[in-house]
C-alpha cells in the first residue's frame, strides 16, 4: 500500500485559517494543504505531531522512509528570488527514517558504484546537449563571434541555474529558448549592464537602458 502524502506550506499568505481549529496561521508557519488556494489545517491540527524531517539531498533515504511512514509530509518553502515554492524535505515517522537508514547501509556500496556509473553517462549527455546547444545557436546567430556559442550554450546550462538551458523544454532548442540564452550573454559580456549596480539604480531600470544595445547586437550577430 502506497503512502499517503501531503504537502506542508511554509506559507507566504497573511489571510489564512485553519478549518478545523478556525485559528489563523500566520506567515511562515505550517498550512496543510493540497495547495494555498485549498482549505487546510494549522500544524496542531494535522497528524504530523511528533514526526521528524527528512532533509532533501539522499534519494534513497527519501524514497525508503516515505516507504516506511504513515503519513508523509512534503514541507515546501516560497523562495522570494525565484519567485516559486522550493522542497525543504519530509516529514516522516522516526521509525520510518531508521528502518531507511538500516536499508542504505547495507546496500551503500552498490548503489556508489550504481551512482558513480550513472554520473559518467550524465556527464557524457550533458557535453553531447551543450554542443547540440552551440550547434543551434551557431545556426541562429550565424554572425556570433568564432566560439562564443560555446560559451552562451555552457553558460545556460550550468546545473543547478534555473536557467534557461537547463529547463524541461530545453531539448527542443526552440527560437525563444536560444533567443534568452543569447540575450543573457549579450547583456553581461556585450554591455555595461555589470557595472551599473550599486549606482542607486533598479534591476529593471538598468535592464532598459541597456534593451537598445542589445538589440543591435542581436541584429548583428543574425544576419
Amino acid at each position: 500500500m502506497a503512502t499517503t502524502s501531503q504537502n506542508i506550506f511554509l506559507t507566504k499568505k497573511e489571510k489564512l485559517r485553519c478549518i478545523q481549529c478556525g485559528k489563523r496561521i500566520l506567515v511562515g508557519k505550517s498550512f496543510v494543504a493540497e495547495s494555498e488556494k485549498h482549505k487546510g489545517t494549522c500544524f496542531s491540527c494535522s497528524p504530523f505531531g511528533g514526526y521528524v524531517l527528512l532533509p532533501p539531498g539522499d534519494a534513497a533515504m527519501t524514497r525508503r522512509s516515505k516507504k516506511h511512514s504513515t503519513l508523509c509530509g512534503v514541507v515546501w518553502a516560497w523562495n522570494q528570488r525565484r519567485k516559486r515554492y522550493e522542497r525543504q524535505g519530509q516529514l516522516v515517522e522516526e521509525t520510518a527514517i531508521e528502518k531507511a537508514k538500516t536499508e542504505c547501509e547495507k546496500d551503500q556500496g552498490i548503489r556508489a558504484e550504481k551512482n558513480r556509473k550513472a554520473a559518467i553517462v550524465r556527464e557524457q549527455q550533458d557535453k553531447e546537449y551543450i554542443i547540440n546547444f552551440a550547434i543551434a545557436i551557431r545556426r541562429r546567430y550565424p554572425n556570433c563571434p568564432v566560439k562564443r556559442e560555446f560559451d552562451i550554450a555552457k553558460h545556460a546550462c550550468e546545473k543547478y541555474s534555473g536557467r534557461v538551458g537547463r529547463t524541461a523544454n530545453a531539448k527542443e532548442f526552440d527560437d525563444k529558448m536560444i533567443d534568452l540564452a543569447v540575450e543573457a550573454h549579450i547583456r553581461h559580456a556585450e554591455t555595461n549592464y555589470d557595472n551599473q549596480f550599486g549606482k542607486g539604480k533598479r534591476k529593471k531600470e538598468i535592464r532598459k537602458e541597456v534593451r537598445s544595445d542589445i538589440n543591435q547586437v542581436l541584429k548583428h550577430w543574425k544576419k
